[in-house]
This record gives structure tokens, sequence and C-alpha cells, in this order.
């Protein structure tokens, strides 16, 4: 293998040992968001859920005044806990889109490498066969002096 591959190749390595962090990089955002999106989640269920068994409270009968007023206390402490979350579950998926483009590109740089590194691969085979078929001929022709010469 020609000494420029082999430096391609070191060069191809490091970028791939990159490109496995970023890996891990974009795992641990997804990971994250898939945290901060599961708790928002979880909030809208149990707001949808308070206000469903509430509704049904009305449906059957009348309510006491201080059930209405605790009722409403509790959506508003779930619509701010709602709105606490929705920043960090915005950011969360701001960090893991910016992971991805990142691991998109390293991924794109290991395969610029890998695409040159086979081209002068191929070059280099080409050049053994020029050199070989070079090499034959001044064989042939001086087979055919030596013949000649006699």
């Amino acid at each position: 293998m020609p000494a420029v591959v082999e430096t391609y190749q070191k060069i191809k390595d490091l970028r791939d040992k990159d490109k496995h962090e970023k890996q891990k990089d974009y795992q641990s955002a997804v990971e994250t968001f898939e945290e901060q999106a599961g708790a928002l989640y979880e909030k809208l269920r149990e707001k949808e859920q308070a206000v469903e068994q509430f509704n049904d409270t009305l449906s059957h009968g009348s309510v006491q005044a201080h059930a209405f007023v605790q009722h409403r206390q509790y959506i508003e402490h779930l619509d701010s806990a709602l709105d606490d979350l929705q920043p960090s579950v915005q950011q969360a998926r701001l960090k893991m889109e910016h992971a991805r483009h990142v691991l998109t590109d390293a991924y794109v740089e290991v395969k610029k490498y890998e695409k040159l590194i086979d081209m002068k691969e191929e070059e280099h085979m080409q050049w053994m066969k020029h050199e070989e078929h070079r090499h034959m001929d001044e064989l042939s022709m001086n087979q055919y002096m030596k013949f000649f010469n006699r």
C-alpha cells in the first residue's frame, strides 16, 4: 500500500473515531429529549385525566364550591408545570437536532476519506498494471533482440 493511502487511512481512522464520539453525543441528546418529552407527555395526560374526571363529576351532580376551586387550582398548577417543561423540551429538541447534523457531517467526512482511499488504491492498481505491462514489453523486446542478434 502506498504511503499516501496509509496517510489517508490514518486520517479516516481519526474521522471514524470522531464519528463514534458524535454518535454517543447524539444518543445522549436523544435520551435527554425523550426524558423531557416523556415528562411533558405525562403532565399533559395528567391534566387531561383531571379535566375528564372533573367533567364526569359535574355531569353526575352538583359540585361543592371548594371542590371546584380546588380543581381549578390543580389545573392551574398543571398548566404552570407544562409551561415550565415546554422550553426545556424545545431546548432538548434543538440540541438533539444539532447533534444529528454534527453526526451527519461526521458520516460524510468518513465517507469522503473512504472514497479517496478507494480512488488512490485504484490508481495504484492501475499504475502497477501499467508498470507490469511496461516490464513485460521490455522483457519481450530484450528476448527479441537476443534472438535477432544471433
